[in-house]
């Protein structure tokens, strides 16, 4: 079942033509891979579909919703959690303070639930839960950030990036929770530089040159493919 679909999407820059008629979409329970260079549009598209920036023209579908013009904070509270590029985890909050501001949308009684499930899926975070978030290493920084974007129970996480600057055993780890929060039911779109791991978990992917799709299909046939690998893979 389709849970978000995007359609003829243009973005621009000014002048710049960022994003150039791309189409695709993620169904329920998929994990969903957008791969490319540096300048290949693929940030501009998340922040496209998070309602950060305004597109030309083109349609963006979440859960029946014209997401389109919808404000950011209420595109949240539909059910879409975004961890941006570079973590913007709150600097001078604590881990808790920060946790609880991920629930911000939330109405019901049920956040001390699902904040103690942040917990035991972050250990380190509820050990840490009262130190300032910007005296994190950047590991515990992208754990943070990942665990205030589930404080919103949503059921997809657009991930920009969440391997960016971290050493290769947080690496591993955060690929590995990207996992289980997928096994668990959440839905992810998520948009990565280091493509082998990207491809490793994802269930299909997208290739993005220069604002457009260029290729797509399943992650295990895009890994075998020999542009992909010459292109990013590094064989």
């Amino acid at each position: 079942m389709s849970l978000l679909k995007v359609e003829d999407l243009n973005v621009y820059y000014g002048m710049i033509h960022a994003i150039k008629d791309i189409s695709f979409e993620v169904n329920e329970g998929e994990v969903i891979a957008l791969i490319g260079a540096n300048g290949a549009g693929k940030t501009t598209t998340l922040h496209t579909i998070t309602g950060l920036l305004q597109p030309k023209s083109g349609r963006i579908e979440f859960k029946g919703h014209d997401l389109v013009k919808t404000p950011a904070h209420k595109i949240v509270g539909l059910g879409m959690a975004h961890v941006p590029e570079g973590r913007r985890i709150f600097q001078e909050l604590t881990v808790y303070e920060n946790l609880k501001l991920g629930a911000f949308t939330r109405k019901d009684k049920d956040i001390a639930k699902t904040l103690d499930m942040v917990y035991e899926r972050f250990p380190r975070l509820k050990e840490r839960k009262n130190q300032i978030g910007g005296t994190l290493s950047g590991g515990e920084q992208q754990m943070l950030a990942m665990g205030r974007a589930l404080m919103s129970k949503p059921d997809i996480i657009v991930m920009d990036e969440p391997s960016m600057g971290l050493s290769p055993i947080f690496v591993s780890e955060i690929f590995d929770i990207i996992k289980e929060i997928s096994a668990q039911g959440t839905t992810v779109l998520l948009v990565e530089q280091n493509a082998k791991k990207a491809l490793e978990i994802a269930d299909r992917a997208y290739v993005l040159e220069t604002g457009k799709i260029v290729l797509s299909g399943d992650a295990t046939d895009l890994m075998n493919d020999e542009s992909v690998k010459k292109a990013y893979l590094g064989e």
